[in-house]
């Protein structure tokens, strides 16, 4: 199954939150706060009466997923990040974290935070947050997500792999695409670049572009290949990147592996990726084994704004098509799904490939879970069911999943099960 970042086999939304956040995403104008020092209550409320959200659990900020089975992460603004493990529809305050203060040097200017970081066996998570508001001194960047793993073999010799990203509309996402990529000694908080910034052009704020050398789940789920997203060749307001070798501060010129594909639709299954490119004539799925044989897959009609994208499979929005990048194999949803109930916003596939949920926008919110063995089907509508900042759906089992709404108090963990 696809590796994402944020969460094996797990992708969960983390919404916009409370005071400090909106639908936009992180608001750094907001008054400047120390974190608060106790932990944030959950209260546990009611199952739906369909059965099919089995609990929903209150809290002041939303929980994403991390690399850690069963363990998720509070997204708090301010920058204090709480650890909870879950277990039966429960989650529970994790106590064994611990902190270090870091400092990444992007653009020529050192931008500090605290990083709130748990190792479980030999998995890593770490979280923190850097907010202009407290050294305004730093000019160029207003806010940086830092999100410590495991360093994979081949990329460098650090305890971690520290990663950066720069867009305060992708706090809520589980799995984003990091603009920079440190080592990290978990020993004294030292960081070094792993990229070159050799020809590095600059953008419109004066900052090094973003998307020199980027880092996502799926390439981190290669291990050793040592692969990056680039985005130089294409608009910085591009979505299509190519996959670059050997990026690292002492190479000049790296070897292009892939180019042109579609960077919001890269899926890592078992070691090989899968992505589409946008041509002239349509969509044209490929795949990539680790030895850089880049394979086309098959054609499809459109341009990728006509498709979702989610646990390697794409789904077409007016037909309700869905197809498996992988092999090809497609299924016609929309003779069982029925469209008119709204406007598909979200979907995701089990990683068994037999349940399918799809969420619709509209003037009621809308969810249909799906078996994709029987074709039965059940709905369910609610003011909110999923908030529109958290794309992602986390699938807990098999036969359960987890989404994140807003509430008039501050945001709430759906469970569903079908």
């Amino acid at each position: 199954m696809p590796y994402i970042i944020a969460a094996s086999m797990s992708v969960l939304a983390a919404a916009a939150v409370g005071l400090f956040f909106y639908s936009g995403g992180f608001n750094p104008e907001r008054p400047t706060a120390e974190p608060e020092t106790t932990r944030m209550e959950m209260v546990t409320k009611p199952a739906s009466a369909d059965g099919l959200i089995t609990r929903r659990v209150a809290a002041e900020y939303p929980l994403m997923p991390t690399e850690i089975e069963g363990v998720f992460v509070s997204a708090n603004p301010l920058g204090q990040f709480e650890f909870y493990d879950y277990a039966d529809g429960a989650f529970t305050a994790v106590t064994d974290v611990k902190e270090l203060d870091v400092t990444v040097t992007c653009s020529h200017q050192q931008l500090p935070a605290k990083l709130y970081y748990l190792q479980r066996g030999d998995t890593l998570a770490g979280y923190g947050l850097f907010r202009n508001s407290q050294y305004p001194d730093v000019r160029l960047y207003d806010y940086a997500f830092l999100h410590a793993v495991n360093m994979p073999a081949g990329y460098g010799s650090g305890d971690a792999m520290l990663l950066a990203d720069f867009d305060k509309a992708d706090f809520a996402k589980a799995d984003k695409i990091y603009s920079e990529v440190f080592s990290l000694n978990l020993s004294n908080g030292k960081t070094n670049r792993l990229t070159s910034d050799n020809g590095r052009t600059v953008d419109i704020d004066a900052r090094l572009r973003t998307d020199w050398a980027q880092m996502n789940g799926a390439l981190l789920g290669l291990g050793a290949e040592k692969w990056y997203l680039s985005g130089r060749n294409y608009q910085l307001d591009s979505t299509t990147a190519d996959i670059i070798y050997n990026a690292d501060t002492s190479n000049t010129k790296p070897k292009w592996i892939a180019s042109g594909l579609y960077e919001n639709a890269l899926f890592n299954e078992d070691g090989t990726l899968f992505y589409v490119k946008q041509t002239d004539a349509g969509v044209d799925a490929y795949s990539l084994a680790k030895d850089g044989t880049e394979t086309k897959l098959g054609s499809y009609a459109g341009s990728v704004d006509d498709y979702l994208f989610a646990d390697g499979y794409m789904l077409e929005k007016n037909t309700l098509t869905l197809t498996r990048l992988a092999t090809g194999e497609s299924k016609s949803i929309g003779t069982v799904v029925d469209a008119a109930v709204g406007s598909p916003a979200y979907f995701g596939v089990s990683p068994d490939g037999a349940k399918f949920v799809l969420l619709f926008d509209g003037e009621e919110q809308g969810a249909a879970l799906l078996d994709l063995t029987t074709n039965a089907c059940k709905y369910t509508y609610d003011k909110s069911l999923f908030a529109n900042s958290c794309s992602q759906i986390t699938w807990l089992s098999a036969g359960s999943f987890a989404t994140v709404a807003e509430s008039e108090s501050g945001y709430e963990t759906l469970l569903w099960a079908f």
